[in-house]
């Protein structure tokens, strides 16, 4: 075996590793401390970066990153989503609320080079209980249309945490054995994908040898 296809496949070897340690990390951070979501969501973007790039750097060509890149976002954010749904579950109560406002701010994050930007959108619903207690914090949306079906004046079921520590989620919102199957449909396409890519290092033919 020739030494860059050993350590091709070296690096095939252990990008799998970093995937599954920096993806435990995220899902430490989020379960542990929900308020600092977006910090394991930073986790976890590093470990898909660094895989990105270990799977360039040992084939040498982009088309395994299109067969690696969906299977481990698709893990990635089930291990975010469950550890979120997780925490939340442990802590939270289930309350009828009723939707006193629903805020929308947006605002437009430039690139770095300052050539163009995108739209960002954050969604604040307040909440009071229906016996007219004021819920402490706000449920939050971050995207373009906010919940599904939510808007002011409704009555939904909520989990919320007492200790205001992990964010307000509506009740459907919260599901554990959904987020189960996203992490285990995105680990198992992760599994194939460094699969192929490996077998294909494994099996490639040696480049042409010099005629004497």
């Amino acid at each position: 075996m020739s030494p860059n296809k050993a350590r091709s496949l070296l690096i095939l070897l252990i990008m799998p590793a970093v995937v599954v340690i920096g993806f435990a990390v995220a899902f430490a951070v989020t379960y542990l401390r929900p308020s600092l979501l977006l910090a394991g969501i930073i986790v976890a973007c590093c470990a898909f970066i660094v895989a990105l790039v270990g799977v360039y750097q040992s084939m040498g060509r982009r088309w395994p990153l299109w067969l690696v890149a969906p299977a481990v976002a698709i893990a990635g954010i089930g291990t975010i989503m469950l550890a979120e749904d997780l925490a939340l579950s442990k802590v939270g109560e289930l309350t009828e609320v009723v939707v006193v406002s629903h805020d929308v701010e947006q605002e437009t994050v430039h690139d770095s080079d300052n050539t163009g930007g995108r739209e960002v959108y954050t969604h604040e619903y307040t909440l009071e209980k229906t016996d007219g207690t004021p819920v402490d914090q706000p449920m939050t949306y971050r995207g373009k249309d906010g919940f599904d079906d939510i808007d002011e004046g409704d009555t939904i079921t909520v989990m919320i945490d007492p200790a205001g520590k992990v964010p307000t989620e509506p009740a459907d919102e919260v599901d554990v054995p959904a987020d189960i199957g996203i992490l285990v449909v995105g680990t198992v396409l992760t599994i194939g994908a460094f699969g192929v890519c490996t077998l294909v290092v494994a099996l490639r033919p040696r480049g042409p040898q010099r005629v004497r």
